[in-house]
């Protein structure tokens, strides 16, 4: 699939180098499933930081923050430059017309430049988040066994990790939402959460 130059546009600005739009592959969970992984509890072996929102140097915090969790959680992979090389869940349509209303989310895999900034540039230009501090998004590492989320909430802004996500029930319960009851959301999307679901099911079974 294609990704619209302004999401490129966003994803460099922000300190990332694009290499490929990944396929709808059985295997990984889709963006809309791994993005229901802020309401799995700490039982599920969910945990990371979080910071208040009048912290100072909140912006630099949250990067230090954010980059400390995705090495030790084992978000990065090395790639041939060198670089850490993971996936970030991407809006590849960017669709921001009055009447627009398509969505198309895939996992994009990217580099970190070096020189990057997600609680800065990335925040603010919407690519992973809603404003400066702001942030939401979900990422992945490329063999599909780490999560990060980061997200805004009343007490400050952080991101958390889990390990293995086809274990976690609430994602395989969101999975079956997505292919039976989301209407609103593409067709490939909800194909893709059924086949994931059938394929993560099959595996426990």
């Amino acid at each position: 699939m294609d990704v619209a130059q302004e999401a490129l546009e966003k994803l460099s600005a922000a300190g990332f180098v694009f290499h490929e739009v990944l396929e709808t592959r059985d295997d990984l969970p889709p963006v809309n499933v791994a993005s229901y992984m802020g309401h799995v509890g700490a039982e599920s072996g969910r945990h990371g930081f979080l910071l208040a929102h009048d912290e100072k140097d909140l912006g630099s915090r949250f990067n230090g923050e954010w980059e400390r969790l995705a090495r030790d959680s084992g978000l990065f992979s090395t790639g041939a430059d060198g670089q850490p090389e993971f996936l970030i869940g991407v809006d590849v349509v960017q669709d921001t017309s009055a009447d627009g209303e398509s969505q198309s989310w895939r996992w994009v895999r990217v580099a970190l430049a070096d020189h990057w900034d997600i609680a800065g540039a990335g925040c603010t230009n919407g690519i992973l988040g809603a404003g400066a501090n702001n942030p939401a998004f979900i990422m992945m590492s490329l063999d599909g066994d780490v999560l990060v989320h980061g997200g805004y909430w009343q007490d400050g802004i952080g991101a958390n990790t889990v390990s293995h996500p086809a274990r976690l029930r609430e994602l395989r319960e969101h999975a079956g939402r997505i292919a039976s009851d989301f209407d609103w959301l593409e067709l490939e999307t909800r194909q893709w959460a059924e086949r994931w679901l059938a394929h993560v099911t099959g595996k426990q079974a």
